[in-house]
């Protein structure tokens, strides 16, 4: 299985405390009603297809919006936090096929499997990652990571802000085991931009979707978004920023988002750790590639009298791309090539990424 450092931490441990659940609006209240009950119905002998499951999912929707409550709604009703994961640090290594096959996971599955399932049906989907206060926040308490992600969606235009994962339940202790309810809500669906801020901050100010954004000074003092939208910050034009973000390439947002990241909230450890993570995921590509690639190889040398032939992921499109997928995580660890903490090891990856990228053009050597 592959592996991926996940730096979000649990949502919240204090979710079930009673105040919570007097503070919540539950669904039954305000939800569509029609969408939900269709969501709730889902066959489930599709629910582990992504593409079944999003045309069956877009099939009563009206408009956009609908699509993405309907999204929602499924995924409130059917994936559950992963505590265990959480607690032994073993986290979902294969993606939405992981969750979808599990039905569980943490904020970061929750939200890219949101945003997957918004790509399939054409909407422009972004996965966020910030700080998060839980309930048992202090103010004037100082983040030192980021610890949670969420979404938000343009409909044609205009920015909305979804935490599915604070949605979909809570977690309660009884009989000294933590373990998580299902319990939908959507308190925190389409939040305006001034109050999603009061408990969520993006690690890039661009996407608190403010003309003046909320420092993080402002954001750990106060725990009232009417005082900390008080301390006006200079202009600024997110719509044009993320206009211009879009048409950047992968690779250049997630540097964007980083550098942005970095003048916000100056956190070493949190600039490393989000390149580390980016490494890690074109490392885990570069290693599917290359495996793929030895396989067939191995298999043409069985077929062909020990003559290697170019067939099946033994090819040179296959390989290369392991290559350009190692190069792409070296040049992202070279800017952290002597980070090393409790969790991450820049010099460690880095050096098996030089070695993977060793093999993989030594492999290439012999399809020339």
């Amino acid at each position: 299985m592959r592996s991926k450092v996940f730096i979000w931490l649990l949502f919240a441990l204090v979710q079930s405390l009673p105040a919570f659940s007097q503070m919540i609006v539950r669904y039954s209240d305000t939800a569509d009603q029609k969408l939900y009950s269709y969501a709730l119905h889902t066959p489930v002998n599709i629910s582990e297809d992504i593409d079944k499951l999003v045309a069956y999912l877009q099939q009563p929707a009206t408009c956009k919006k609908d699509v993405v409550k309907s999204f929602s709604y499924w995924i409130m009703q059917n994936i559950s936090y992963d505590i265990s994961g959480f607690m032994n640090n073993v986290y979902n290594g294969n993606g939405i096929a992981g969750t979808l096959t599990s039905k569980k996971g943490v904020c970061q599955d929750y939200s890219e499997l949101f945003e997957a399932m918004c790509d399939r049906a054409g909407i422009k989907c972004y996965t966020i990652i910030g700080y998060a206060k839980v309930l048992d926040y202090k103010p004037g308490s100082r983040f030192e990571r980021t610890n949670h992600s969420w979404n938000m969606v343009d409909l044609d235009g205009n920015y909305y802000l979804l935490d599915i994962t604070w949605s979909s339940g809570y977690l309660e202790y009884v009989n000294e085991t933590w373990r998580y309810v299902i319990k939908p809500d959507i308190s925190h669906l389409f939040l305006s931009p001034e109050m999603f801020v009061e408990k969520h901050l993006p690690a890039d100010p661009q996407w608190q979707l403010l003309d003046h954004p909320v420092s993080m000074d402002a954001f750990q003092r106060y725990n009232s978004h009417t005082d900390m939208l008080k301390e006006k910050s200079r202009y600024f034009n997110f719509a044009d920023s993320i206009r211009l973000y879009d048409t950047l390439d992968k690779d250049a947002q997630d540097l964007k988002t980083a550098e942005n990241a970095l003048r916000f909230y100056p956190i070493q450890s949190e600039y490393a750790y989000h390149y580390y993570n980016e490494a890690v995921t074109y490392s885990n590509t570069a290693i599917d590639l290359y495996n793929a690639a030895v396989t067939s190889y191995n298999k043409s040398i069985n077929d062909n009298g020990g003559i290697p032939t170019s067939t099946g992921d033994y090819n040179k499109t296959v390989v290369s791309d392991a290559i350009n997928n190692y190069n792409k995580a070296i040049k992202l660890l070279d800017k952290i090539r002597s980070y090393a903490d409790t969790q991450i090891s820049a010099p460690n990856l880095l050096q098996k990424c030089v070695t993977g990228r060793d093999a993989s053009n030594e492999l290439m050597r012999t399809l020339r």
